[in-house]
């Protein structure tokens, strides 16, 4: 990748991976295929739309480990509401962020002079609703 002639691609898929990264301490040895899959996603779409990015990302085995959506359950009869750390990334770091921007990228400010918030609370809850039922498969062989 050093001299190869896609050097762009590359340095496109590096600072997607920068702004859409997992840990490290993830996997095993044995899973260096899921570590180059992941990898591919933002090679395959350094050039494309981020929305194909967010989906492949989002239906990646390692990130559902990382972000902890993996074996995430529905609401159940006990009061336990679904894993929120996936809904709350997603919105937060890798979409809309914390508060609305202006035009010029200032925060926007509301009638009291707070800032104003791009997601509530509620807002989380629901979108981790849509995070559940995700179960790894047994591996292949």
């Amino acid at each position: 990748a050093l001299y190869g002639e896609d050097q762009l691609r590359y340095r496109l898929a590096w600072a997607l991976y920068q702004i859409i990264p997992i840990s490290e301490d993830l996997g095993r040895t044995s899973e260096i295929g899921i570590w180059n899959q992941y990898a591919d996603i933002f090679v395959a779409h350094a050039f494309g739309n981020y929305r194909d990015v967010l989906r492949e990302v989002s239906y990646s085995p390692m990130m559902a480990r990382y972000l902890s959506f993996l074996n995430n359950q529905a609401f159940s009869a006990y009061g336990n509401f679904p894993d929120q750390n996936y809904a709350r990334e997603f919105m937060q770091l890798f979409t809309i962020g914390l508060w609305k921007l202006n035009v010029d990228g200032t925060e926007e400010l509301g009638a009291d002079g707070r800032h104003v918030e791009t997601y509530r609370p509620r807002d989380v809850v629901a979108f981790a609703r849509a995070w559940t039922g995700f179960v790894e498969r047994a591996a292949r062989g």
